[in-house]
């Protein structure tokens, strides 16, 4: 079933009744993709919130000496989206790409809506995922901004272990915000 894990990830925030559930699976519609297939394009609407059952997925953006910044990665069990975008329904200035051949769940923001006014226990449920992952996204940017090159790259392995031996070293560096070298440099020291 596809939306076995989505389903018992939500569990662990509240009991997702039959109903709900049904719902759910209604609402979020299968979707496998291939390496470096882009779901969300830069300048276009982020009109999805993607569930990774399979795979990796990563937003980023490129700043204006060119270089691309990824902001975030998810990986099994884990959502993504530009929230900005998809709460506001806003342009988005990230690209959301696969960086691993995936088996996602999406849903578009019209039927999340419809998810949310669906059910109070649904609605909670996001509240309690909604703060933890504004509470990774403070605490990553703190550590970017806070700890050297050395500090960042502990952070990473201790906070993004399921990353490690799944990323590379070009991708390593646009998430630590360091160079590829400082990269190659760290991993052979440690």
């Amino acid at each position: 079933m596809n939306h076995k894990k989505l389903i018992t990830l939500l569990n662990e925030y509240g009991t997702i009744s039959e109903s709900e559930q049904q719902n759910i699976e209604n609402l979020f519609i299968p979707l496998k993709k291939k390496k470096k297939q882009i779901l969300i394009e830069k300048h276009s609407q982020c009109n999805k919130l993607f569930f990774v059952n399979k795979g990796l997925l990563r937003a980023y953006y490129t700043n204006e000496k060119g270089k691309e910044i990824t902001r975030m990665i998810a990986w099994e069990n884990r959502f993504l989206t530009n929230i900005g975008s998809f709460k506001n329904m806003t342009e988005n200035n990230e690209t959301i790409e696969c960086i691993e051949n995936a088996d996602i769940l999406y849903i578009d923001r019209m039927n999340f809506e419809k998810l949310l006014t669906s059910s109070l226990n649904i609605k909670s449920v996001y509240a309690d995922i909604i703060g933890e992952y504004n509470i990774l996204h403070i605490k990553r940017f703190e550590q970017l901004n806070s700890k050297d090159s050395l500090g960042k790259y502990k952070y990473f392995k201790e906070n993004f272990h399921p990353l490690k031996n799944r990323i590379n070293d070009t991708l390593l560096s646009s998430f630590l915000s360091v160079s590829r070298k400082t990269i190659e440099r760290l991993k052979k020291n440690s």
